[in-house]
C-alpha cells in the first residue's frame, strides 16, 4: 500500500458462503479441509486491537419462531430477521428497532450510552494487544462505522428521514459513536504501533451513495476527519474503507482528510479499479475489484479478468480480491484456477 516492492504479494482472501463450502465439499475439497490452506496460501493475520464500539449493551438476540424452510429472529441491533436455515442469502428484515425520534432517543438512553467506557474494554484486552503485535500481525482500530449504525438500527428508508426529523439526535449517536473511537485509537497506540484504521459504511449502492454530499459534509465527515487526525498523530498511516457500491462522488471528500484505500471495488457498481486508477491516479487505493461473476464463467474468463487487472498488479497500492463473498455459483474447480492463476500473474 506504499508502492514499495514486498517479499510476498498479498491476496485478500474474502470467505465462501458456506453454500460454497458444501458445494466444493462434493467437488473435491477434502471434509474438514480449509480451501485456502489446503490450496497452500499462507494466511494474511489481522487483529483488531480497538474496543466494542457497537451497541452496547446489544439488544438480546432470540428466535421467535422457525420451520422446516426459515427462521425468524431479533439479531443483536434488535431487528426482526427471517432467514434460510439450509442455504446462503441476505436475510429479509422484517421490521427496525428505530421508526421515529422517540425510539432513537431510547436506543441511545438503552444501548449507546458512553458514561462507562471501561466496559468497552475486555478483562483480557491488553494482553491481546501485546500479542497481537509480538506475533506480526496487522494490527487494526475502528474509524467509524456511523451510517452503518444508523442503517441497522432504522433501515436505508427511516435513516433518510431522520437526518431531516431528528438532526439532533443522530448528531448525538454519532457523536457518541466518535467518543468511543477516539478511546480505542488512544488506548491502542499508547500500547502498540497500529498499522491501519477502517471504516465499515456500506454507504453506497449501485448508482451512489445512499446519502447526499451535503449530509455526508454535515453528519459524518466532521466525524472522520476528527479520527483521522488523531490517527495520524499516533503515526497510523494506512487506511481501509469497506463499502459496497458507488462510492466515486465522495472520493474528494475521503482524500481530504487521508482516507485513500477502498474495499471491496465492486466491479458492477462502477468501481473498476484500473479505471479508478487512471481517473484518481495513486492517490486511491484499493482492495478488490476482481467481479466475482467472471470467476464464475469458467477458466477464459478468469484469465481476462486478471488479465485487466494486471497494471494496477505490477503498479501496486492495490491488493487483488474477490469483490464481495463468494457465492454458490463458483465451482471448486474455477476457484482452484483463479488462485493458481493469480498467484503465477502477481509481482
Amino acid at each position: 500500500m506504499k508502492f514499495q516492492p514486498v517479499d510476498r504479494p498479498p491476496l485478500h482472501l474474502v470467505g465462501p458462503w458456506p453454500d460454497t463450502v458444501a458445494r466444493w465439499r462434493k467437488e473435491g475439497l477434502p471434509p474438514g479441509a480449509d480451501v485456502h490452506e489446503y490450496l497452500g496460501l499462507k494466511p494474511f493475520r489481522a487483529a483488531y486491537v480497538g474496543c466494542d464500539t457497537g451497541l452496547h449493551p446489544p439488544f438480546q438476540t432470540r428466535v421467535l419462531r422457525e420451520d422446516d424452510a426459515f427462521r425468524i429472529s431479533i439479531d443483536n441491533y434488535g431487528r426482526t430477521v427471517r432467514e434460510f436455515k439450509e442455504h446462503t442469502s441476505m436475510p429479509e428484515w422484517i421490521e427496525f428497532p428505530v421508526k421515529n425520534r422517540d425510539d432513537l432517543q431510547r436506543v441511545l438512553d438503552e444501548h449507546y450510552r458512553v458514561d462507562h467506557l471501561d466496559e468497552r474494554f475486555p478483562p483480557d484486552w491488553e494482553k491481546k494487544v501485546r500479542d497481537a503485535a509480538r506475533n506480526g500481525e496487522l494490527l487494526l482500530v475502528d474509524g467509524g462505522c456511523y451510517y452503518f449504525i444508523l442503517r441497522s438500527l432504522t433501515g436505508v428508508e427511516v435513516a433518510s428521514y431522520l437526518f431531516y426529523d431528528a438532526p439532533d439526535l443522530v448528531h448525538e449517536l454519532f457523536a457518541r459513536y466518535n467518543r468511543v473511537v477516539m478511546e480505542g485509537i488512544r488506548r491502542a497506540s499508547d500500547l502498540v504501533q497500529v498499522d491501519v484504521i477502517g471504516f465499515g459504511e456500506d454507504i453506497a449502492y449501485k448508482s451512489g451513495p445512499l446519502v447526499a454530499l451535503k449530509t455526508f459534509r454535515e453528519f459524518i465527515f466532521p466525524h472522520y476527519k476528527r479520527a483521522m487526525d488523531f490517527a495520524r498523530s499516533r503515526g497510523i498511516e494506512l487506511t481501509w474503507y469497506d463499502s459496497d457500491g458507488d462510492l466515486r462522488l465522495f472520493f474528494p471528500q475521503y482524500f481530504e482528510i487521508g482516507i485513500d484505500c477502498f474495499a471491496p471495488c465492486e466491479v458492477a457498481a462502477g468501481m473498476q479499479p484500473v479505471a479508478l486508477r487512471e481517473q484518481f491516479g495513486r492517490r486511491v487505493k484499493m482492495i478488490g475489484g476482481i467481479d466475482k461473476r467472471e470467476i464464475a464463467r469458467g477458466k477464459e474468463a478468469i484469465d481476462a479478468e486478471l488479465a485487466r487487472l494486471k497494471p494496477v498488479m505490477d503498479e501496486g497500492g492495490y491488493i487483488p480480491a474477490i469483490d464481495h463473498s463468494v457465492s454458490a455459483d463458483i465451482s471448486f474447480d474455477n476457484y482452484r484456477y483463479f488462485i493458481d492463476a493469480i498467484r503465477k500473474m502477481m509481482p
